[in-house]
Parts: C-alpha cells; structure tokens; sequence
C-alpha cells in the first residue's frame, strides 16, 4: 500500500493498493488510520472493487455504521449504506440528493453521537468533471485563532439540527423524529435529529481541536443571542472554501474517499442536471458519545 500526499493541495493524499475489506490485515489497518490522522483526506484507489457487504465491513473496521433512518434513498437491503444520486428510475430517485450545489456540513452533527470518518464511493461520475466535493480543515481554523479567541469559543454550546430551521416547522415533542422519503410514517433515526454540541470538538485519537459548525446543519450558537450567534458563525464559517485550507476532489469512477468527520467539512459543486452521478456512503460514528468532547482548552 502506497500514501502519497496529493501535490499542491490543502490537505489529502493518494492511496493506492488499499485492500477495501475488513480483512485488511493490523499493520495496513493502522497504516490507514495513521494516514487519515495526518492527512485528514484519503483517496484510495487501486483496489478491487467491493460489493456492498464488504464495502460497510470495511467501514465497519473504523466504527460503528448505523442505519440511516431513510425509508427511500438507502441501500434496500443495507440501509446503513446510503445511495446519493441524481439518477431517476421509473420516475422515481434511486438515491438521495440532485446536482446543485450541496452546503457545507459534516455528516451526523444533529445525532449525540457523532460522525467519526465518512467513506464515499464513485460509481458514475459526470463526465464534464462536475460535481467536485469540497473538503476543508476545521482544525487549521482552530488553530489560526488567537489564544484568547479559542478559550472563548470553548465556553459555546452550539444546536445542530437535520437541517437548519427543522426546529421552527415541527411540533417540540416531535422534533427527535422525522419524516423521510416518500412514506408518511414518522422515523426516528438511530440518535435522534436535532442536539446540542460545544462549539469546539477534540479528536481524541490526535488531540487535535476544530472548529465544528457548519453552513447546513448548525443552528445558532445558544448561548448567544440570534444574532450574536449569526454573527459569529458567518465569521467562522467564512473559512470554508478557502484555498489555503480546502481540497477540491474530481471524481474517477471507482474511487473511494475517505475523510475525518470530526475535523473537516465538505460540500459539493453543482454539476449539469442531465449528467449522471451515483455514489454510495457509509458513515462511523463514536462508540462513545462523550468522546470528541473531552476537549481541553488549548493554549
């Protein structure tokens, strides 16, 4: 197995001779996890191409996978497995998502236990090169922020939500469940929808800090007023995108982008309606829910 550092990028490297299987054996397993940890953004290619059993094993060996909740946009007999496409069958989506620009977010911030590493898989990409996704370090924010700033982003309490609003447009004592896809029955995912998360997280593996808030999924920062809390979070949230800090990813059919949750967001760019695009995406979250939160204020 072979980590290179993709050239001139933010953040990210190439991997190349991956085994996508949980039999990946410990050596190359840690190999993976140290290259994560460095890099924050791996894109393995290379390998074989796995099936849909061995592509959530071998997520699994990076955590738990939980089911998605959806009753159309899953994997019919993996519904931890999320398809994310454009593509209509019989009039109907087989996936989730369509080909406009999709805001910055990381995956799972409104569940109490978050997203460790998120994994997504090409199977038909644009051919115009379109639909690019966007990764960038919310560790590099926290670290540019001057000491003083960072202790005082520790003392905030952030709300995360399925998507941003979902609070304002449900009943309270409905707002842990959902309506999903084209069933009226009201899910409850595994975690529930909307929760509340200090501002800052902490990797527990490499103790890094970042900055976790996003365009999609944060709501406001509580403990400020709304528009304290606007104020600040656009402030934050100006970092995204940057080039000094972002890695654009163009797709190849068979690639597999593996990414740190915890410490990154990402977003996706528009691409043309009448292209195709199919990926499939499995996510780990913490075993623990206390975990990216034991996070001691930095100097």
């Amino acid at each position: 197995m072979d980590v290179t550092p993709i050239p001139g990028a933010a953040l990210g490297a190439l991997v190349h001779g991956a085994e996508v299987t949980a039999d990946m054996d410990e050596s190359q397993f840690e190999q993976l996890r140290a290259a994560l940890d460095a890099h924050l953004v791996l894109v393995l290619r290379g390998h074989r191409t796995p099936s849909y059993e061995r592509f959530l094993a071998f997520g699994s060996r990076f955590g738990h996978i939980p089911k998605t909740g959806l009753t159309s946009g899953a994997h019919p007999d993996h519904n931890e497995i999320l398809i994310v496409s454009n593509v209509l069958r019989d009039g109907r989506r087989i996936g989730v998502g369509d080909a406009g620009w999709m805001g910055w977010h990381t995956d799972y911030s409104f569940r109490p236990r978050v997203s460790q590493v998120g994994f997504l898989e090409a199977i038909e990409v644009p051919p115009s090169g379109g639909g690019q996704t966007l990764f960038t370090d919310m560790y590099a924010l926290y670290e540019s922020l001057p000491p003083q700033e960072r202790r005082r982003l520790h003392s905030y309490r952030v709300r995360h939500a399925l998507r941003t609003g979902y609070e304002d447009n449900i009943e309270e004592e409905l707002q842990r469940e959902v309506s999903l896809g084209e069933s009226t029955e009201q899910i409850q995912p595994e975690d529930g929808t909307s929760t509340i998360h200090p501002l800052i997280a902490r990797n527990p593996r490499t103790g890094r800090h970042s900055v976790y808030v996003s365009t999609l999924n944060t709501k406001r920062i509580v403990d400020l007023s709304p528009g304290e809390s606007r104020k600040l979070l656009d402030e934050l949230l100006s970092h995204a995108g940057k080039p000094e800090y972002t890695y654009a990813h163009t797709w190849q059919p068979g690639d597999i982008v593996m990414w740190d949750q915890l410490g990154t967001i990402h977003a996706k760019q528009p691409f043309d309606p009448a292209e195709r695009r199919i990926m499939r995406q499995v996510v780990s979250i913490f075993d623990d829910p206390a975990d990216p939160w034991r996070a001691e204020i930095g100097a």
